[in-house]
C-alpha cells in the first residue's frame, strides 16, 4: 500500500492515487458521486423491478461502486462477486470516509471481508500503515471505534464463533444509534459477497455463471490495457445473459471498438448532455444513447484498433507495443486525418 496515497475528493469522500500507475482511483469531484453517476444511476431503471440481482464487480478497489450499489438496491436479494488483484484495498474499504451514512452497510462489508479469510490483525495492520496521516480525516470515526473494540476483544481468537453473529451483535451494542432494530439486520440476510484476489483474467476463466450487471472499473486503457483487450472482453461476454449490462467509466475508442466487434449493442452514459462512460448489452432496449455515426466512424480509424491478448497473459507494455505496431502497419486512416476531414 506504500505505493498509494489518500486524497479528499470534493464530496468529502476519500480517494486513492496510485504512485506506480500515475493515475487516480476516483474522480477528484467526488468518489461516491462518481460511483453513482457512472455506474449506479445509468442502470437503475433496468434493475429497479428485479427481485434478485447478480453483480460482477471487476477491480473493486476500496469498494465505492460496491457500496453505492448495495445502498441503492438495499432491499433486493444480491449475489456479488468482487475481483481485485490486491486485497489491501478491501482491507481498508469498510473504514474509509465514503459519504454513505448507513454504517450497517460498512459493517456488512466488514463481515464479508472477514469471511474471506482476512484477519482482524491484517485489518489493523493496514490501518496502522497510515498512522502518519490524519486518520480521522480519511477514515470513518465510528468504524475505527469498532476496529479498536474488535482488536481488544478475545473473539477474534475464537474460531468456533460465527463472525456474522458476532459483528451483528457488536454493531447493535456499540455503533447503532437505534439499538436492537431487528428489521435492519434482515436486509443483509439475502445478500452475499465473494471476493477473488487475483488477476481478473485468471478469475474469469473459472467462473461459470452469468450476471445481471458487470462493472468494469480498471485503470484507464492508455495506462494499463490488460483488462481492456478484446480477448478479455470475450470472457466477459460469456458471462452475459440476454439482458445483462456491462458498464464502465471508459470512453476509450479501442474499448468501444472491441464491444462492437463482439456484436454487443453499445451506447454512451450521458450526464448533462456529456458522454461520461460506456454501456453495452445483448439487449438493444437497454441502450438509450447509442453510439453516434461519428463514434462508429472513429472506430474504423487506427484509433479503433483493439488491444489484444490472445492468451490472457501479456503485460501491459507488450499489449501497448503490439497495438502500436498494428496501427503503424494498418491501412486505416489515422484519427488525426479523420478529425481533420470530418
Amino acid at each position: 500500500m506504500e505505493s498509494f496515497s489518500f486524497f479528499e475528493t470534493e464530496d468529502k469522500s476519500t480517494g486513492l492515487y496510485s504512485n506506480v500507475i500515475g493515475d487516480i482511483f476516483h474522480s477528484r469531484t467526488g468518489a461516491l458521486k462518481e460511483a453513482n453517476e457512472k455506474f449506479i444511476n445509468p442502470i437503475f431503471e433496468n434493475l429497479k423491478n428485479k427481485e434478485k440481482i447478480k453483480l460482477l464487480d471487476i477491480c473493486t478497489g476500496v469498494g465505492y461502486n460496491l457500496k453505492a450499489f448495495i445502498n441503492k438496491f438495499i432491499k433486493k436479494e444480491m449475489e456479488i462477486d468482487c475481483i481485485d488483484i490486491n486485497d489491501s484495498f478491501v482491507k481498508i474499504s469498510p473504514f474509509l470516509n465514503d459519504g454513505i451514512e448507513d454504517k450497517s452497510i460498512k459493517i456488512f462489508i466488514l463481515n464479508e471481508v472477514l469471511n474471506s479469510n482476512i484477519s482482524l490483525n491484517d485489518l489493523n495492520f493496514k490501518i496502522k500503515e497510515y498512522s502518519d496521516f490524519d486518520i480521522e480525516h480519511f477514515f470513518d470515526k465510528d468504524i475505527l471505534n469498532l476496529m479498536s473494540f474488535l482488536l481488544k476483544s478475545p473473539y477474534d481468537l475464537n474460531q468456533e464463533l460465527k463472525k456474522d453473529t458476532f459483528l451483528h451483535n457488536i454493531y447493535y451494542n456499540y455503533i447503532s444509534s437505534s439499538n436492537y432494530e431487528p428489521n435492519l439486520s434482515k436486509l443483509y440476510l439475502n445478500k452475499t459477497i465473494k471476493y477473488h484476489f487475483n488477476d481478473a483474467r485468471i478469475v474469469l476463466k473459472n467462473i461459470n455463471t452469468t450476471y445481471d450487471v458487470i462493472f468494469l472499473d480498471a485503470f484507464s486503457p492508455q495506462k494499463d490495457p490488460t483488462l481492456w483487450t478484446i480477448d478479455f472482453l470475450k470472457q466477459i461476454y460469456k458471462l452475459m445473459n440476454d439482458n445483462s449490462i456491462l458498464i464502465s467509466y471508459s470512453r476509450s475508442t479501442p474499448f468501444r471498438s472491441a464491444l462492437v466487434e463482439l456484436n454487443l449493442f453499445v451506447g454512451k452514459t450521458i450526464l448533462d448532455n456529456v458522454d461520461i462512460g460506456t454501456i453495452a448489452s445483448k439487449n438493444k432496449n437497454y441502450i438509450l444513447s447509442p453510439l453516434s455515426s461519428f463514434d462508429l466512424d472513429l472506430i474504423n480509424t487506427r484509433s479503433g484498433i483493439t488491444y489484444k491478448d490472445s492468451n490472457l497473459n501479456l503485460i501491459a507494455s507488450d499489449i501497448i507495443k503490439n497495438r502500436t505496431f498494428e496501427q503503424e502497419n494498418s491501412c486505416r486512416i489515422s484519427q488525426t486525418m479523420f478529425l481533420k476531414n470530418y
